[in-house]
């Protein structure tokens, strides 16, 4: 697959991040819901910042994307790189999460129907697909695995401490059962950051192989 093909299927998984999670996020705040009051409640979950966060990095990747196609730029900036990576490692979690706790719990219509599939499915896996296969990347270094981890890190900061200090969320993760939060939180920790390691490697493998 030449550079002209990849960008332009990268541009096209990246436009339907951003314009399906952007719709989305808009909805909530318009639309009645059973689990959300208003559609700020809804940035209390990491599905919904992970979900933001990807697209971000996906409309910083668009921009470039359509650079390259021009003849003005060979490869996404490095900051841009970043960000999306950042995002891509969120939507592992969040994937995963759903996969292994969400779905044996409240079932998998609730997690991956209506905009379930797009927030808990479909956007991780084109997420993932274009980070890793199609667009024009520079590597991601080690001391990068960081910048990976670093929204887990925020987020299980102020989720433990809302559910188990303030007491003003119900754990929604079940991430405290059995008060066990000491045991989840290291070990969610280090799911993300072997998420960043896999995505990693696996990014620059293909760059490698692609090099030669």
């Amino acid at each position: 697959m030449n550079v002209k093909t990849r960008t332009v299927i990268s541009l096209v998984c990246n436009a339907v991040i951003v314009l399906v999670t952007t719709g989305i996020v808009i909805s909530y705040f318009f639309v009645e819901s059973k689990i959300l009051k208003n559609g700020y409640e809804s940035f209390m979950f990491f599905t919904t910042d992970s979900n933001i966060l990807a697209a971000i990095g996906a409309a910083l990747v668009m921009i470039c994307d359509v650079k390259i196609l021009q003849g003005k730029r060979e490869t996404v900036a490095r900051a841009f790189t970043l960000v999306k990576y950042a995002g891509v490692v969120s939507l592992m979690l969040t994937f995963f999460t759903v996969l292994v706790l969400l779905i044996p719990a409240y079932g998998i219509g609730m997690q991956w129907g209506g905009t379930g599939f797009h927030m808990h499915l479909s956007a991780p896996i084109l997420s993932f697909v274009s980070f890793v296969f199609l667009e024009e990347h520079t590597r991601i270094k080690m001391s990068d695995t960081i910048i990976g981890l670093l929204p887990t890190v925020i987020y299980g900061a102020v989720y433990f401490t809302e559910v188990i200090i303030v007491k003003g969320w119900m754990d929604f993760y079940l991430f405290n059962i059995g008060g066990m939060w000491f045991v989840t939180m290291p070990v969610i920790i280090g799911i993300s950051f072997l998420f960043c390691l896999i995505v990693r490697a696996l990014r620059n493998k293909v760059l490698q192989r692609r090099s030669k």
